[in-house]
């Protein structure tokens, strides 16, 4: 009941405040009945002078609603207070035994007061490092190993590699131990890459096209979701692992840890290893490096940083010139936001985003599952300088899964006329003002969505380290199998490439029913959140894999039965003829004009790009187990692959399938009920691996 008056009752809460039920009883109804209320908490700063004003502005309330206030702050402080929920709980109920008030404060919160704590501190603002939180769970997890021999997966990975001997070792013993390697989906570390500057110099992209400067401003997320109790803001558990696998690279980075997720490859915000900044800032020109970290009067600066040439967005510069000129609508909250940020450090602050193709498109996979209400245009991109599906396969095929760059950019249509739809997002925004029957010139608030990688790199980009011609960090990897000299090498890399192709063909031709079974579903979810938006609203879509596989939900609200088994998705050869017949009607002018693609075809292009995206991991992991075993001298190599369920499924079924390797054993469960714990009971060879090869 609580939560549905949470879901139903409240749209907004501010930051760092939390939610709670009140509960106050009838005095004539023996405890049992009462009011029930929805409470907003938050602490501030006490001082002598805050204190005062508080006692003065209080004078004139009720006295019994006084009364209330401070069993409020009571019931506030024994929850603060109590390591549990449940002794809190105890505590009350005694209070109420030997005739206390019966108030009790139900908040929405974690029922670990250890974690609590420390999500309290985060939604109060406080930038709690990432090694503090990491102590926390090593600590935790090294009490659960000690008490109960629950082991969690990274101790288990630790624990079995101390137990192999080393090479050097294993040769004065004349014992071939197996030799343990580690595939994470995880980005991509900066010593396998480097910038690529020569390739286009002379190109100039130009400013966006209206269709992109007239996206609507995002919309409002779930206030809810940055409360949720299960979200404590410091990403995933892969991402606790890679700082932890990082931590032990050396001057040649990590030869037994590889990671194979390039979408986000570049980005600042996916460098989340400490140990890795230094890497990453390596890779600058010595100057550029010095400018970064000493900031100057430079002209190019975002955020107050300097940023270097080839990071020069010219949207940001038409941005200032409107701001200059006087007509640019800013409001004075935003300048006052804008100079805080200005004002602040952070160990993030000497960070960079390096341009790169995987994270332009690899971007699109975090707006369509994560962040929808993010107004961010792929569309105009497609339909202008790509104009087809099979130009798109043709190009993704070049561009990461073998060819070179250059060959690659040269299927796309990038002459100047085209060249203001290289953005898919933009700091200005374009508005209608109804009142006076003109656009006016906004700053887009990008305050819950600052995109990594606005516009289609060129100029400059990363590309696999010593690749020449520049190649992609993919398409380098295909490239050095088939360089290898071993037939058997290049047979598989292309047995790879065919293998990726192919499914990819049959998503496209149907996005709902191609997805994977167990754990697909987020295009149909996307698809519904903007075609269909009213039955999204009215169902519980908090489950896209049950939604793919129903007939029919009723609406929580409404009641109403929706056939949701009778939506489809349709193919995307016939949502790019969509686009391609939508871009020519677009136009901005006056009253009834239609400046932005509609919500059905955009949502199509995601599907279109994330397609492909997602299949780019599954190709990298094929083609770097055979790249690790063709680098290894021993005949016994064991290599551990820590991914998504859809990612391991899929390299289960190209080593299984198409390379006939043998399933030997299946621990666990393909599709784990919510209330069941992930524990695994490991054979005795997966705790002495030297057994799986006996």
């Amino acid at each position: 009941w609580g939560d549905s008056i949470v879901d139903d009752e409240i749209d907004y809460i501010d930051h760092g405040n939390e939610l709670a039920l009140l509960f106050v009883p009838s005095k004539d109804a023996g405890g049992t009945k009462g009011r029930v209320y929805v409470v907003e908490v938050f602490l501030e700063e006490e001082d002598e002078e805050t204190n005062q004003q508080e006692d003065k502005s209080r004078t004139n309330l009720p006295t019994d609603v006084n009364a209330l206030l401070d069993a409020m702050a009571k019931v506030c402080s024994a929850f603060r207070e109590a390591k549990s929920l449940s002794v809190a709980a105890a505590d009350i109920k005694s209070k109420q035994e030997n005739g206390g008030s019966g108030i009790m404060l139900l908040q929405w919160t974690d029922l670990d007061a250890e974690a609590r704590a420390l999500n309290h501190r985060r939604l109060l603002g406080e930038d709690i490092a990432t090694s503090e939180h990491d102590k926390l769970i090593t600590e935790r997890k090294k009490k659960r190993r000690d008490e109960e021999n629950l082991w969690a997966w990274d101790d288990w990975l630790t624990e079995v590699k101390a137990k192999l001997k080393q090479p050097q070792q294993q040769q004065q013993d004349g014992i071939d131990n197996p030799v343990l390697h580690c595939i994470l989906e995880a980005p991509i570390p900066p010593w396998e890459v480097e910038l690529c500057r020569a390739l286009e110099q002379d190109f100039e992209v130009s400013t966006a096209a209206d269709c992109i400067r007239c996206l609507s401003e995002d919309s409002s997320e779930s206030e809810l979701d940055a409360y949720d109790p299960s979200a404590d803001g410091f990403g995933s558990y892969v991402d606790y692992v890679y700082r932890r696998l990082m931590d032990n690279k050396d001057h040649n980075g990590c030869h037994d840890v590889h990671c194979v997720d390039s979408r986000d490859l570049g980005c600042e915000h996916a460098c989340v290893a400490e140990s890795l900044h230094r890497d990453w800032m390596d890779l600058l020109q010595p100057n550029e490096k010095e400018q970064l970290l000493a900031p100057s009067n430079h002209a190019h600066h975002k955020d107050g940083r300097w940023l270097p040439d080839w990071e020069h967005n010219p949207e940001e510069a038409e941005l200032d010139r409107l701001r200059n000129d006087g007509v640019l609508k800013e409001q004075k909250e935003e300048e006052d936001e804008n100079l805080a940020t200005k004002q602040s450090t952070s160990v993030h602050d000497e960070l960079i985003t390096y341009p790169s193709f995987e994270g332009f498109f690899g971007q699109n996979t975090d707006i369509l599952y994560y962040a929808p209400h993010c107004k961010v245009t792929y569309g105009p991109f497609l339909g202008q300088c790509v104009t087809s599906l099979e130009t798109f396969r043709e190009f993704f095929k070049r561009m990461f899964l073998g060819g070179t760059v250059d060959s690659a950019l040269s299927v796309l249509d990038l002459s100047e006329s085209k060249r203001s739809y290289l953005h898919v997002r933009s700091p200005i925004m374009k508005v209608w003002n109804i009142d006076k029957g003109d656009y006016e010139w906004h700053k887009r608030n990008d305050e819950e969505h600052d995109l990594t990688f606005p516009m289609f790199p060129i100029k400059c980009f990363l590309k696999a380290r010593d690749s020449s011609p520049p190649r992609t960090w993919s398409s380098q990897l295909f490239h050095s199998l088939q360089e290898d000299g071993d037939s058997d090498l290049g047979d598989l890399a292309n047995a790879a490439r065919e293998w990726v192709l192919n499914d990819c063909e049959k998503q496209c031709v149907d996005p709902k029913h191609a997805d994977d079974e167990i754990g697909g579903g987020e295009w149909f979810l996307a698809y519904l959140r903007e075609v269909h938006r009213d039955i999204y609203d009215d169902i519980d879509h908090t489950d896209a894999t049950a939604l793919l596989h129903k007939s029919s939900v009723v609406g929580e609200a409404s009641m109403k039965k929706h056939k949701i088994g009778d939506v489809n998705i349709p193919s995307c050869k016939e949502g790019f003829a969509k686009i391609v017949e939508e871009l020519p009607r677009l136009s901005s002018a006056g009253i009834g004009g239609k400046p932005v693609l509609g919500r059905s075809i955009e949502v199509m292009a995601k599907i279109m790009i994330d397609i492909f995206m997602s299949s780019l991991v599954d190709f990298s992991t094929a083609l770097k187990i055979a790249q690790v075993i063709a680098k290894e001298p021993s005949d016994k190599v064991c290599i551990v692959v820590y991914m998504g369920s859809v990612h391991t499924r899929a390299i289960s079924d190209f080593y299984c399938g198409a390379l006939g390797f043998k399933k030997k054993t299946f621990l666990g469960q393909q599709n784990w009920p919510d209330e069941e714990a992930r524990i695994l009971h490991l054979p005795p060879e997966l705790w002495n691996l030297q057994q799986l090869f006996k």
